[in-house]
């Protein structure tokens, strides 16, 4: 089960047990077949229920991705209040292999949503940029820090790592194998060191 936490609702357990409708029937169905009627059931209630907190099936799905994405900015904070920048990202990149079925399901439907439909594709970006801001933030503080390259463009990084990102949800939608769990973390620490700031050189170890 997802666990819930979504910043635009109220965290009250009916409200939770919706939200958690709204993702399995979204997932299973598809955006475009899945009714209200049919997550209410599933959540066990009317319909009521639902237009009571949204005014209909598009804001109830905003708030079901809302979910998913605090879930990943949860996730870069996975590594612990004490860990560098770097190695948070890297924490972030290890996990890629261990993402949750369901969440990436409802990205795909709402990627898919985006696409077809310009006013969603306008809420969903900025759902998306909502989590690139945390992102951004994290790599500043760790330039500022030193753990990573000042000279490396913030919004560089940050398209890199929402680009993997949103492949593992495409691999996924096609059960594509993976590497290795062991393979790919080594690939990820390379890529992470690689971002560090260079070494300042040693003068009396050029002079010996």
């Amino acid at each position: 089960m997802v666990h819930l936490d979504s910043p635009r609702v109220g965290s009250d357990e009916l409200t939770d047990r919706l939200l958690q409708a709204a993702i399995d029937v979204f997932t299973e169905r598809g955006i475009e077949k899945a009714g209200v009627a049919a997550i209410a059931r599933r959540a066990g209630v009317t319909t009521g229920a639902i237009y009571s907190r949204w005014q209909g099936k598009q804001d109830l799905l905003l708030d079901a991705l809302d979910v998913v994405l605090v879930q990943q900015v949860a996730g870069l904070l996975a590594a612990g209040p004490e860990a560098s920048a770097a190695d948070v990202l890297e924490s972030l990149g290890t996990h890629l292999l261990e993402r949750e079925p369901a969440s990436d399901a409802l990205l795909l439907e709402a990627m898919v949503t985006a696409r077809r439909d310009q006013e969603f594709r306008t809420l969903f970006n900025a759902r998306v940029l909502d989590e690139e801001g945390h992102l951004a933030t994290l790599i500043d503080n760790g330039k500022e820090a030193g753990t990573i390259d000042p000279a490396l463009s913030t919004a560089a990084i940050v398209t890199l790592c929402q680009a993997i990102s949103f492949g593992f949800v495409v691999l996924g939608a096609i059960e594509k194998s993976t590497a290795p769990a062991e393979e790919w973390n080594t690939v990820v620490h390379r890529l992470i060191r690689a971002a560090l700031p260079a070494p300042i050189p040693n003068p009396a170890a050029a002079c010996g």
